[in-house]
């Protein structure tokens, strides 16, 4: 029997994902759902029967869940068009992007399954492919979207492919030339050193009072940035046995965690960073408070020229690559969220053909310019089109920056790397607050690593 679900719409502030902004301060619509996602815990089917790629009625008449954050929310209009052409119900649901990884850990342990789609972060991979809770989708999605698309390799390990990007994100530095023109500064930096003395000389001549947006909450923002500036120096953060690479004083995360302190203590960054998300230094970006996002993201640029949302719509604004220690840029790293299957899921032929569906050229435009999605194309034809149209905001810079984007672990997310991530985060606040000093605070993680990989599965 179909599953059916209640959606209750009601409007509310917009979500923010880790990373990829969309339009700051609108509204989107927030689906509380209930009676919600497939109950069987049956042997779940195995999909036989479906073409990889095909867009048909091969499923019409079943009814499929799926469970995205707000900004996957495709509109109501163009998932009719797919029920049109397929004969499959779409049923919904949209929650938080931390309430979707609680939800889907909470099903798994029911062995029931948390929809037929869902929402796949590249920092859930380790995690979901250890437990098994994932469909292999190689054999499932077209090939030529395979060939497509940008950061496949961050959801797939063993050569497994355990979802396929419907966005794509990385780290990247947006500065605003306004204010750099106005303090005399005529040159982009490309070090640390001179986004330090950039932002001392936009402080003393009082264009900006907190020149430098970085959150250091405890949280992902904050240590997903320290990752960022150590690839941005040519460093990585284990070597391929998980032995951290940080703990030398000639390491680049080392280095990284100096320069955070630096930043910090010489009050370059807005009080109460320590607070701070991404989209809430974005929205200061936004304000005009700061005239340099250190690690920011390239959608945020859509929302930074809006008039609407920005005061600073109409400086000159420009996306650069995150500075390196020493000049030598050496790239950054995806952060890209991806639609996947579930094992349990008894639709899985039904559900391929929605994710196909989605990599289409008119879903992934209108999950671009939709207001309330916003999603970077992760088809790389698609993205090379609207580079090309003028049609996404710097995106001659976005296309060259884009051949530097890497995974951030070459082996595959680790399976302990939410703990991992929550501890970086406490340990770099520690460490720029001066409550330790940036040996203790590297040794002290370095030994809880080594903790985790001898306890993982």
């Amino acid at each position: 029997m179909a599953n059916t679900c209640t959606i209750t719409i009601k409007g509310g502030a917009k979500v923010k994902r880790k990373v990829l902004g969309v339009a700051i301060g609108s509204l989107v619509m927030v689906g509380t759902v209930s009676a919600c996602g497939s109950s069987a815990t049956t042997t779940p089917s195995t999909g036989t029967g479906y073409k990889a790629g095909a867009i048909n009625r091969q499923y019409a008449g079943t009814t499929i869940t799926v469970l995205l954050p707000p900004y996957g929310a495709m509109p109501p209009s163009q998932l009719a068009k797919f029920t049109k052409e397929t004969g499959i119900k779409v049923n919904l649901e949209t929650l938080a992007w931390a309430d979707i990884h609680d939800k889907i850990v909470t099903a798994e342990a029911a062995h029931i399954a948390p929809a037929d789609v869902t929402e796949v972060d590249w920092s859930w991979v380790g995690q979901f492919s250890q437990a098994g809770w994932y469909t292999p989708l190689n054999h499932y999605i077209a090939p030529k979207y395979l060939t497509n698309a940008i950061n496949r390799d961050v959801f797939t390990i063993n050569n497994k492919l355990l979802a396929m990007p419907y966005n794509f994100g990385f780290k990247e530095t947006t500065i605003n030339w306004t204010d750099f023109h106005k303090a005399g500064i005529t040159k982009a930096p490309t070090t640390w050193a001179q986004v330090l003395e950039d932002a001392k000389i936009l402080k003393a001549k009082g264009i900006v009072q907190y020149p430098v947006g970085f959150p250091l909450s405890i949280g992902e923002s904050n240590s997903t940035n320290w990752y960022a500036l150590i690839k941005s120096a040519g460093g990585n953060l284990f070597n391929a046995q998980w032995v951290p690479e940080f703990t030398s004083p000639k390491s680049p995360g080392y280095q990284a965690l100096v320069f955070e302190k630096q930043l910090y203590q010489d009050g370059l960054m807005p009080p109460g960073t320590v607070s701070l998300h991404n989209a809430q230094v974005q929205s200061l970006f936004a304000s005009g408070q700061i005239a340099i996002a250190l690690t920011s993201g390239p959608l945020f640029m859509s929302s930074f020229k809006n008039p609407a949302t920005s005061k600073v719509a109409n400086d000159t604004l420009q996306i650069i690559p995150l500075p390196g220690n020493d000049g030598h840029r050496t790239g950054t790293f995806g952060l890209p969220e991806g639609l996947g299957i579930p094992e349990l899921s008894t639709h899985k032929g039904a559900a391929a053909e929605f994710i196909n569906w989605w990599m289409e050229k008119p879903q992934l435009l209108l999950s671009y310019t939709d207001p309330n999605m916003g999603n970077p194309p992760p088809q790389l034809d698609v993205l090379n089109q609207l580079s090309q149209e003028n049609k996404i905001e710097d995106g001659a810079e976005i296309m060259a920056i884009l051949p530097t984007v890497k995974p951030l672990f070459a082996q595959g997310t680790p399976v302990w790397y939410p703990q991992f991530s929550t501890d970086a985060a406490t340990m770099i606040q520690s460490v720029v607050e001066g409550h330790e000093s940036v040996q203790a605070g590297v040794n002290s993680l370095a030994s809880q690593v080594k903790q985790m990989v001898q306890s993982a599965p």
